[in-house]
């Protein structure tokens, strides 16, 4: 079961989108109609499928895809 991501990151989500021109409306946190209609735009400009839910691949377009802590991935070489 996928769990439900919480105000402050819905309002990450909104600004990212309301940068690139999508949402109109100050980011609240809260994902109503608008959100989502602004969502299902951009997912259909970078040919998603223009659901209007999150998924991963609409977070990586976004910029908000997973954190790592330095930004780099460390690798250990066998000796």
């Amino acid at each position: 079961r996928q769990m439900q991501p919480t105000q402050q990151r819905f309002r990450e989500i909104q600004q990212a989108l309301q940068q690139r021109g999508y949402l109109q409306v100050e980011p609240t946190g809260v994902w109503g109609p608008e959100s989502e209609e602004a969502l299902k735009k951009f997912q259909q400009d970078q040919s998603l499928n223009p659901t209007g839910k999150l998924d991963s691949l609409s977070l990586i377009a976004l910029g908000l895809g997973p954190k790592r802590e330095n930004g780099l991935q460390t690798r250990t070489e066998p000796r």
